[in-house]
């Protein structure tokens, strides 16, 4: 298996004395992220052979758990578990999908935030704001 063409996710169970990890693999072309608002909704497209075992991994998580991923070998990207669709069986393929949220907010949409709402001394925004996406309905 070529570990730089999967996306290996991963969830934590056990103890703080005998933490553990569970994980499963899939193949990048059968995996798409979209983001959405705030967050990331991940479709799944398996052989229907593999697709019962993967399904089985998510839907042991409860909303609100951390979750791991680590695509192509990059490093572990961590998320909170927002849910998980039915499958969609198709002629020899499965797909669902499972949505997910960023654990940490990314340094710069930390600093668009504080940019963004920098003020003077009588209240008035400092800079105009365009499209930050704390704003967007006001433009």
């Amino acid at each position: 298996m070529e570990e730089n063409n999967y996306i290996v996710f991963k969830k934590q169970y056990g103890n703080i004395k005998r933490p553990r990890t569970k994980e499963v693999s899939i193949n990048q072309n059968g995996v798409k992220i979209y983001e959405k608002d705030q967050s990331m909704i991940i479709n799944i497209v398996l052989p229907i052979e593999d697709s019962m075992k993967v399904y089985q991994f998510f839907e042991e998580f409860n909303l609100g758990e951390d979750i791991q991923f680590n695509i192509s070998n990059t490093g572990d990207f961590e998320c909170v578990f927002r849910g998980i669709s039915s499958v969609i069986d198709k002629d020899s393929y499965s797909s669902f999908s499972i949505t997910v949220q960023e654990k940490y907010q990314r340094p710069d949409q930390l600093q668009v935030e504080a940019d963004c709402n920098q003020v003077d001394e009588y209240g008035n925004p400092i800079q105009q704001c365009i499209g930050c996406g704390l704003h967007r309905d006001e433009i």
